[in-house]
Order: C-alpha cells, then structure tokens, then sequence
C-alpha cells in the first residue's frame, strides 16, 4: 500500500539529511560539558564512526526496493511481529517531533519573543509543520537546499565576524580528559543527531532513480551535515573556550560577540534566524514522516484525517516533556542514548542480518527442491 505518490530527487534526499543534521547544532549544548574544548575531536570520531551506519541503512533500503522502514519491518518479522517493532517507531519518531517542537519553543521563548508563552510558540509551529505535511513530501523537502545554503552563508559570516576574537590557545590542552568522557560523547553524537538519520528510510522508496547510489546519497547527507555542525563547534570553542560548557547556548553566545566591520552588532539575531528556519525544517519532516510511519502501521489510505489531532498530541508532548532543561541535557548524557541506540543500531543491524538468513534459507530450500527432481 502506498501512502505517498509524489517523487523527490536524490539531491532533495542528500540535503535533506545535511539540513536535518545541521538543525542539530543546538544540541551542543548536550556534550559540551562533557568534553569541553574536545568536543569537535568526539564529533569527528562519531561522524567518521556513523559512516558504518549509513552504508547499513542504505543496504536495508536497497535490501527491499520500493518499502519503507514500517513495510520492511513487516516484510522481514511478519504482520504481527513487525507491527509491534513498528509501533516502537511510531513512539520514537513523535517523541523526535515532541523533543525538538520543545527545544524550539525553548529557544524562541528565551532569546527572541520573550514576552510570548511558550505553549503559543509551540502551537504556531505545529500548525505550519501540519501545513507543509498536508501536501505531502515534495512540499516539506523543496526549500531543503535553499536552508543549507542560507544557513552555511550565515555561518561564514559568523566566522568573519568572530575573526579578531578567535585564540587558538582556547582548543589546549587537548586530550587532557578521561578516556571515558571522550567515548561518553561519541556515544551520544552518534545517537543525537546521527542515528536519527534512521528516519529517512521511511522514504527511501519515494526518491526518484536513486536505489542503486542510495548509499552516496546518505554518506553525502551525513558528510555535509557533520561537518558544518563540525564548524559550528570550532567557531564556538574559538571564540568561548574551556568556558563554553558554562553556556545554555554556546552558539548564540558566540554570535552575540561578533562585530561585523564595527558596523554590524547583535549578530545573535542571525543565528536566531537560522536556528529556527533549521528547526522548522527538521521539525516539519520529523512530523511528516511520524504521520506516514502512523498511517503505514495502521495500515490506513491517508495520513490527513490524522493531521490535527497528531497535531495536538504533539503540542501536548511537547509541553509537559521534560519541564527543566537540564533533565532533558541529564537525561541526553546518560539514558536517551541507549534508548535510540536499540532503535537506531540494533534493530536495523537485527532486520538486516533476518532478511538475509531467510534469503539464505530460501536458497537451500529451493536448491534441495531443485536436487529433488
């Protein structure tokens, strides 16, 4: 059964997935504690490490052409079984959605509409991301390139405007840390935001002529994505430090002390906006794809009744998740990286390795019925 009719190019799909990443730059503020001036070394290695994981992805969409994640589940583990598994991506993608409607709100609430409540910013972006979902995918992917390259010019900017306040003193000592702490990190930044990545096999089967490369497609989504984040850290740890682990923030601190020709002050504004045409953008395919994965599960023709009152589960979700922001980083150090490790890496490894011992199995079958005759 298909749900989704319309078709995106491969380069809609790579960009996308760098555009998803990059949107995750907020969430250095997760491991930045950790690892301090350190930090870009664990991302690096996460990056490098998660290359593994997108060649794994790649083959399970090309292992079953023309399925998405809910259809492969039920392909590989039966109608029962699969559902159940499936059920567990329903859960995790809406918990996506509700973890960075969250942040969003979050950040627009405290940097600039201070004076708007928190639940109204939520449910003003909810109800856009249930716009560009009603039109289906085409629509919520079309401006991912356009983002991308918003969002690397304001980079650039960023950095020549931080120029004269860079100390590359601030990047020493370097491996100063506990084994553990750099391991610590990589571990969650292959989980947040990497291992997300796990989301866009729910439309594998909608990119146009790209099975076959589908594999340059997510490793050059991951490559693009992981770097300019990569930058984004090098940029903060420049500017901020050994204190950079002292910041909510540490981007919009060091946007905030970029002077840009001495003419040009309050550059925060900029990463304002570019955080949260990020987010937007994140948000409303994590929003599409939780819709598709729902309507898949529940084997149904549309996903667009659905809409509003998805709509509202998730502006709840989002408010009453994690009230204090440090539970939320707490619980982004220590507990959330095994939850989305097991429906991330261990999951997608298992229904891998099943289709291929029943595709084996159906071999031998086949090859002793053959003997047979």
């Amino acid at each position: 059964m298909t749900i989704e009719h319309s078709k995106i190019s491969a380069g809609q799909f790579m960009f996308s997935i760098a555009c998803f990443l990059h949107s995750s730059s907020l969430l250095t503020s997760f491991f930045v504690p950790i690892t301090k001036q350190d930090s870009w070394i664990a991302h690096t290695i996460a990056m490098i490490l998660c290359i593994p994981l997108m060649i794994l992805y790649a083959q399970l969409a090309k292992s079953h052409p023309g399925l998405n994640l809910i259809q492969i589940n039920e392909a590989v583990f039966g109608k029962v079984f699969g559902k159940i598994i499936s059920l567990f991506y329903v859960w995790f993608f809406f918990t996506l959605v509700s973890l960075n409607m969250r942040d969003l709100g979050n950040f627009v609430s405290k940097t600039t509409m201070i004076k708007t409540p928190m639940p109204i910013i939520i449910i003003l972006f909810i109800l856009l991301c249930v716009w560009s979902a009603y039109y289906g995918l085409e629509v919520v992917t079309r401006y991912s390139t356009v983002f991308l390259i918003i969002s690397a010019v304001i980079l650039l900017i960023s950095i020549i405007a931080i120029t004269g306040l860079i100390n590359p003193e601030n990047f020493l000592p370097v491996f100063d840390l506990p084994i553990k702490n750099y391991i610590q990190v990589t571990h969650i930044c292959s989980t947040i935001p990497f291992g997300e990545t796990v989301i866009f096999l729910m439309i594998t089967p909608y990119v146009d002529k790209s099975q076959k490369k589908l594999l340059r497609y997510f490793v050059g989504g991951l490559l693009i994505g992981g770097i300019l984040i990569l930058l984004v850290m090098l940029r903060d740890i420049a500017v901020l430090g050994n204190t950079i682990g002292y910041f909510s923030l540490p981007s919009f601190e060091a946007f905030r002390l970029g002077i840009l020709f001495q003419t040009i002050s309050h550059m925060e504004i900029m990463f304002s906006i570019l955080l949260i045409i990020l987010l937007y953008f994140k948000i409303s395919f994590l929003f599409y794809a939780s819709m598709l994965s729902l309507s898949q599960t529940l084997e149904l023709k549309t996903y667009r009744p659905l809409l509003l009152p998805c709509a509202a589960f998730v502006a709840v979700y989002s408010i009453i998740n994690y009230q204090n922001i440090l539970i939320q980083i707490k619980a982004a150090q220590e507990t959330i990286p095994f939850l989305w490790f097991t429906l991330e890496i261990l999951l997608p490894a298992l229904t891998l390795a099943v289709h291929y011992i029943k595709k084996s199995a159906a071999k031998k079958g086949n090859g002793k019925e053959a003997a047979l005759r």
